[in-house]
């Protein structure tokens, strides 16, 4: 949903009144919006490779979750965390810590610290939260930001949960994700490297040139310290509404920022398995406890739907253990039986209107045929547009000498399998490719580097 409502080209009156430095402010914020918004509109949203778990800890948190936590913590050894802050009485305040342990790819738990919300220090809860929040920190472990460690926790050390002093192994991706990109430009572009080369990167922006997806920033400033989770009850209160307390305002807003606050720690994760492709293979120890209650889902494959027609899909989506109601037919009995017998004319007759018939049914079942064609045509048209296993895409630059074969060659040498959708684009001198399902999309990012139809690659494989 389009959070804009400001227009840099025509600002509102009450701009004019503000002071210079306001002004600045107000439209450097503008412009981000508007940066934003175009995004949205160009790119598709961002999609986490992994399935998590979230959990908020705060003061209403059991001793038995931290310790849940606390026994993960000792078998995960990669983390990725970030923060929110939120300015109060012009001085910055550190309101939220999201903490993403990565147990492979594709499974992870993410946990929210509610920072205004913590039990108090003296309590034991407190102290099973400062244990895990050590344990995660620990030496060892491998804990990714985007940007430097400690202008992440600059405004959390005054609730005395994080100890001050120097992380051991704290990877900045900001940094990294630069280097990666700079060495694949100068390799695929060296004629640009100078001009394009970029010391910092926005998540933003990264996301978008190595998913081609948007990752929405509308939630950036925020008033992270109202308490996220429904259990705090704090979305009772009249914060969020527009005009009188509307609780379904309250709750959705809430909503919003806890799927921004996910966003922002999954789309690092996902930068680093790209950067560090051998890393991808891991996998914990840990083993999430076997459900007591057991429960039957049925998935239907919407793609098989494609070339059913619309009298048929009911019947499909019908749960298999329905059965048809029967039609009860007489039986037959010999001596109820009546026989009637046809004149020649009457024969004559009756064949002359069953020609007709089948020849107005011959009509119809044409247009119907027709019909039924062009239904399914645009709802596979409509699927291409908008359905998410239609959206897994990779764009790549590409050498001017590659064509359409040898690109579909390189990608089956390669084991990248692919969903036939195939782009050139000679103009600006790009190729895109679609697959299946974001999991082969991942798997090729993996297998295909910036650099992977550049001129040094069709000399190799094509001479």
């Amino acid at each position: 949903m389009s959070g804009l409502t400001r227009n840099s080209s025509d600002p509102p009156r009450y701009f004019y009144d503000l002071n210079p430095e306001q002004q600045k402010n107000w439209m450097k914020t503008t412009r981000r919006m508007e940066k934003n918004e175009q995004l949205r509109a160009e790119y598709p949203p961002f999609q986490s490779p992994s399935n998590f778990t979230v959990l908020h800890l705060h003061h209403y948190s059991s001793i038995e979750t931290i310790e849940e936590l606390i026994r993960m913590a000792k078998t995960t050894h990669i983390y990725t965390i970030d923060t929110e802050s939120q300015v109060i009485n012009k001085v910055a305040k550190g309101a939220l810590v999201q903490i993403q342990f990565v147990h492979s790819i594709h499974e992870s738990t993410l946990i929210l610290i509610e920072m205004f919300y913590l039990p108090n220090q003296d309590s034991l809860l407190f102290k099973k939260i400062k244990e895990l929040c050590s344990i995660i920190l620990h030496d060892e472990n491998t804990k990714i930001t985007w940007g430097p460690f400690k202008n992440e926790f600059k405004n959390f050390y005054s609730y005395g949960l994080f100890e001050k002093g120097k992380i051991k192994n704290a990877i900045n991706l900001q940094d990294r994700f630069s280097d990666w990109y700079n060495k694949s430009a100068s390799i695929t572009h060296p004629v640009r490297e100078s001009r394009e080369k970029q010391t910092s990167w926005s998540l933003q922006d990264a996301i978008k040139i190595a998913f081609q997806q948007f990752l929405d920033k509308n939630e950036t400033v925020n008033k992270w310290r109202c308490g996220l989770d429904f259990k705090l009850n704090t979305w009772k209160r009249k914060l969020f509404s527009k005009n009188d307390y509307n609780a379904n305002e309250e709750k959705e807003k809430r909503i919003t920022m806890i799927q921004y606050a996910v966003a922002d720690c999954t789309a690092v994760t996902k930068l680093y398995f790209m950067i560090y492709p051998s890393d991808s293979g891991i996998q914990t120890s840990y083993e999430t406890p076997t459900p007591t209650t057991a429960s039957t889902n049925m998935t239907l494959n919407i793609n098989d739907l494609s070339d059913i027609s619309e009298e048929e899909e009911p019947k499909i989506l019908m749960p298999y253990f329905v059965k048809p109601t029967q039609t009860l037919i007489p039986k037959f009995n010999e001596q109820n039986y009546l026989t009637i017998e046809t004149t020649e004319e009457e024969m004559n007759e009756f064949n002359v209107q069953e020609q007709q018939q089948a020849q107005e049914q011959t009509t119809i079942t044409k247009l119907s045929k027709s019909e039924k064609q062009r239904k399914k045509n645009l709802k596979l048209k409509w699927k291409q547009k908008y359905h998410p296993n239609f959206q897994h895409k990779i764009k790549r630059p590409i050498y001017y000498r590659y064509d359409y074969q040898k690109v579909r060659a390189q990608l089956k040498d390669d084991d990248i399998y692919t969903s036939h959708q195939l782009n050139i684009n000679r103009h600006k001198k790009e190729v895109l490719i679609g697959f299946k399902s974001e999991t082969e999309q991942e798997q090729a990012r993996i297998k295909m580097p910036i650099n992977y139809f550049s001129k040094k690659q069709y000399e190799q494989r094509w001479g």
